[in-house]
């Protein structure tokens, strides 16, 4: 099925879903509904935590920024390390301010200019809040850890460094850098009958979305936008499909890729016949 007519399908399927008697809206993410419930005034941002980040000045001999630059372009780096990176003030934003989606961050590099407070805006503001958020989990779980309170849901540390200009450039998967990237653990691929297993619970009939050769990260990624819009069951990846975690997938997709269920399989005719 062609990109094109994915979207379509998609979109009809949303269009029930929000249709009601009397209006029509469109989906935005419920992060940012999240947002909007907590604004914060530039006064109450702590900066205290700032001077315990570590600033990454080499962007050459910086062991961060090549494991950064090596997973933006290679899929092979990424199945070793577990790794992909979210790239962006609003998506990384988006993904500090959900606690399930901030337990898979392990390291943050964010510029100068944005805690300077250079061109502040709203989610600049929102972003700075959930950096001093993640410090402070970060130390109470290394202090847990060191006193043998440590619990199995704690939140792993996080190690947050402020980075030049240069070293964000370069670690960056875009022409401009925009600011902050996270290097985050790539969830499991689901098994198959667990996410069946789901959706026969549901009492909605499951609707998977199978990508078959489609290569462009830009659209997988907005096809999985679409997928959380339209609850999706899960996203089936056939062998030939771009690899929803390319960071430019991940970018495009706006938190999605850790809001929809994805299905890796082997074989194509394995995932046909559960189509």
């Amino acid at each position: 099925m062609s990109f094109i007519a994915i979207m379509m399908l998609l979109l009809l399927r949303n269009f029930r879903v929000q249709a009601t008697s009397t209006n029509i809206g469109f989906v935005t993410s419920p992060l940012l509904h999240h947002h909007r419930r907590h604004s914060i005034s530039t006064a109450s941002l702590s900066t205290s935590s700032h001077m315990s980040w570590e600033m990454i000045t080499n962007h050459q001999s910086s062991k961060t920024v090549k494991l950064f630059k090596s997973i933006h372009k290679n899929k092979s780096k990424r199945n070793e390390t577990g790794f992909t990176i979210a790239e962006g003030v609003r998506l990384v934003t988006d993904i500090l301010s959900d606690e399930q989606s901030r337990r898979l961050v392990k390291r943050i590099i964010v510029s100068e200019s944005i805690l300077n407070g250079q061109s502040i805006n709203e989610y600049q503001q929102q972003l700075e809040h959930w950096l001093n958020v993640v410090e402070m989990e970060s130390r109470q779980s290394k202090e847990a850890f060191a006193s043998g309170s440590n619990t199995e849901d704690a939140i792993d540390p996080v190690t947050i460094n402020i980075g030049t200009d240069q070293v964000l450039a370069a670690c960056s998967g875009t022409v401009s850098t925009q600011g902050v990237l996270a290097l985050m653990e790539i969830p499991k691929s689901l098994d198959e009958s667990i996410v069946a297993k789901t959706a026969n619970e549901s009492s909605k009939p499951p609707f998977y979305v199978i990508l078959d050769g489609l290569q462009d990260p830009g659209n997988v990624g907005t096809i999985l936008r679409s997928c959380a819009a339209s609850h999706v069951s899960a996203l089936v990846l056939l062998p030939d499909s771009c690899d929803v975690w390319n960071p430019k997938a991940v970018r495009s997709a706006m938190g999605a890729s850790f809001r929809v269920p994805v299905i890796e399989l082997n074989g194509r005719v394995g995932a046909l016949a559960k189509a």
